[in-house]
């Protein structure tokens, strides 16, 4: 419980930063992490609800569902593609726009059984239908791949870039890197089953984020970029 907790509190804090910095310098960039720190802000918050009141409820675990297990990664994707070529993050979004609605759709009116979970607060999609064409389940893996590869991508890319001319730079975005990593491998051992490491993962995921966007973001305003 301590742990989902700390994990919310560090994701909440991750949005008011990242809220502030595009209050201060508005970007398309800014724009999509703002949101994409925002619905993992509410992801990690409606877990450690969950486990603070002993269940989901079929509400708060739709909309878990939305923000976290379909999206946690999917808006911080763009914003990443979004800060090395707006016009490239505009077009892709464009392209995903029907899809994203078909995925709210399906999180919306798709069949629940909650009595599949492992346990009663469980983080796991298996209370919706096996995977197909009109389970949740499914569109799950195409924006979670797509958000993990541009973030952790960009993240690599940028770490090489400037790990000679902007060495504090470098190393927040190699820990956003990390962070992209442990997050990645937390949903993918809950996916396979494995459960009982989701607190520690989003944790140990939120905390590295943290410093990274810390460091990422000092060294910015340093060098006067946004």
């Amino acid at each position: 419980m301590v742990l989902g907790l700390g994990a919310a509190f560090l994701g909440l804090l991750l949005f008011a930063l990242a809220f502030r910095r595009y209050r201060a310098r508005p970007s398309l960039h800014n724009a999509l992490y703002a949101l994409g720190l925002l619905l993992f802000a509410l992801a990690l918050s409606l877990e450690a609800l969950a486990r603070l009141q002993g269940a989901w409820t079929p509400f708060l675990y739709r909309l878990w569902y939305l923000t976290g297990a379909m999206h946690g990664v999917t808006f911080l994707g763009l914003g990443s593609l979004a800060l090395l070529n707006p016009r490239a993050a505009r077009a892709l979004l464009l392209a995903l726009s029907p899809l994203l609605l078909w995925g709210l759709y399906l999180v919306a009116t798709a069949p629940l059984d909650l009595s599949r979970l492992p346990e009663p607060y469980a983080p796991s999609g298996v209370a919706f239908p096996p995977p197909g064409l009109f389970s949740p389940r499914l569109w799950t893996l195409p924006f979670n791949l797509l958000g993990t590869a541009l973030m952790a991508g960009v993240a690599l890319y940028t770490t090489l870039l400037f790990r000679r001319s902007n060495p504090l730079r470098a190393q927040g975005t190699g820990l956003i890197l990390l962070a992209t990593l442990v997050l990645a491998s937390t949903s993918a051992l809950n996916r396979l089953g494995v459960a009982g490491l989701e607190e520690l993962g989003r944790l140990l995921g939120a905390f590295l984020l943290y410093l990274g966007v810390v460091l990422a973001d000092r060294s910015a305003y340093a060098g006067g970029r946004a």
